[in-house]
Formats: structure tokens, sequence, C-alpha cells
């Protein structure tokens, strides 16, 4: 996996005694589904700004479960792989209202400096300084530019990060359907019906408005061939428009 380019450690949550293994991608619900993994381990759910922070979550990497233990589940035909993907359009719009709306764009930002190391190689008129913000179309050129280069996980291929070699994955669920996707975790682990309420906590909520309200046409063009293998795999409406809606209530968004 490392040799591949990919970060595991980074990406992968290893349950044993629960037999699963969860790849996240983030801005597809992933605060939430770490919220509820961790309750499983500890019995408790830690707090939405630490359980990205494994000592707080209790979530281990497969290092820390143990090379052996991670290559069992791997391939193990009782244990679940899952992971959960979102609309590639929602997910971008997402992304730049969590990372980048209304910050200026000086240093000491890790995601405005990412954009500041590629700026130039991109586009040269592209905005920066103190009194600088990056629009949305902005954002999408940036992204579009480097979402094949690993650049950051929040705007890759979704289809890119979860080509990890050696885990065929049981369960992609999707955030648009996300209460009915993870209830298959949830009889996988033999969960009660007490965790339901945790499927419909909002995590991460990012400030914007409906998704569809961002993309004129040609917009919507741009990202559909930047991320046309997401569209594909994960069997996406090509247009933006096709449904002109808010944000499903999901988590982690």
């Amino acid at each position: 996996m490392v040799a591949g380019g990919f970060d595991p450690e980074a990406h992968i949550d290893v349950l044993p005694r629960q037999r699963l293994i969860y790849i996240s991608v983030p801005k597809c619900a992933s605060t939430t589904i770490k919220s509820i993994l961790s309750a499983f381990e500890s019995g408790q759910t830690p707090a939405a700004d630490t359980v990205h922070i494994r000592r707080h979550s209790g979530l281990n990497s497969p290092r820390h479960a143990g090379f052996s233990t991670f290559r069992r589940l791997a391939v193990d035909p009782s244990a679940l792989r899952f992971a959960f993907v979102r609309n590639p359009y929602a997910r971008l719009v997402s992304a730049w209202a969590d990372k980048f709306q209304d910050k200026p764009l000086v240093p000491g930002d890790a995601f405005i400096d990412l954009y500041l190391a590629h700026r130039a190689s991109i586009d040269r008129s592209l905005p920066q300084g103190a009194q600088q913000t990056l629009s949305f179309a902005e954002f999408v050129e940036f992204a579009t530019a480097t979402c094949s280069s690993r650049v950051n996980a929040h705007w890759n291929l979704q289809d890119d990060l979860l080509a990890m070699p050696g885990i065929a994955l049981d369960l992609v669920g999707k955030v648009e359907s996300f209460r009915d996707d993870f209830t298959r975790v949830l009889e996988h682990v033999g969960a009660n019906g007490a965790m339901l309420p945790a499927l419909d906590t909002n995590y991460n909520t990012s400030r914007h408005q409906p998704w569809p309200e961002y993309y004129d046409d040609a917009l919507a063009r741009r990202v559909y061939r930047a991320y046309e293998r997401d569209f594909d795999r994960f069997r996406y409406p090509r247009t933006a428009n096709s449904a002109l809606r808010p944000d499903p209530p999901a988590s982690g968004l």
C-alpha cells in the first residue's frame, strides 16, 4: 500500500473484535462513522473535535492493530470491509466550505498552504494575499488540477482513495442513503437499536447553501471531467442540476 502511494495509517481503521475494516474518505460522513466505531470499541463516543485523533478515539491503524491482524481481517470472509462515498459535486462544495471559505490566502493554515504551494503552477491569476479569499469556482480550478495527485484526500478522487491493493470492499455505502447503508455495519456487529439515533447526529456540518446552487453548466462540466471515475464507479448523476435540493442530513460532511 505504502509503495503504491497510499497512506493506510491515516485512512484505515481496524477493529479486530468487531471484524471490521473501515477505509475513511474525507467529507463522506467520516466523523459520524468514526464516532460510532469508537463507541463500539470503548463504549463511549469521543468529542467530535477529537474523534480523528487515535489516542482519543481508540481506533487502531493497521500498524497499531498489528500487521498480521490487519492482514487476517483483510482476507477473512466473515469480516466486513467498508467505506462511504458521496456525490462529487456535493463533496467539493463541502470541502471548500469547510477548509477554504472566507479564509485569507496567507500562510499559516495547512489547507491554504497547500493552495499557495500549487497556485502558480495552476494559474498565476488565482488570488493570494491577506485581502483575498478563494471563491468556490476558484477552488474547483485548484481541486480539479490536483485531484489525481493525492495532494489532499478531502478533494482527491474517491475511486483512487479506495483502490488500495489487498482489500476487497464488501460495502461501499453512500452519504445520500447513510442511515440505510450503515445499518449493514450495525447488523454485522450485532449492535442494538440504541445505536440508531447516532446515525442522525450531525457532526462537522459545513456552512453552505444547497450544493446545486454553486454550479453553472461550465463548472459542472469541469468537475465531471476531473471526477469522471467517481461518477461512473459509484453511479452518480452526471448533471449537477439533476438534484436541486439541499444536502441530505448526514454527518461528518
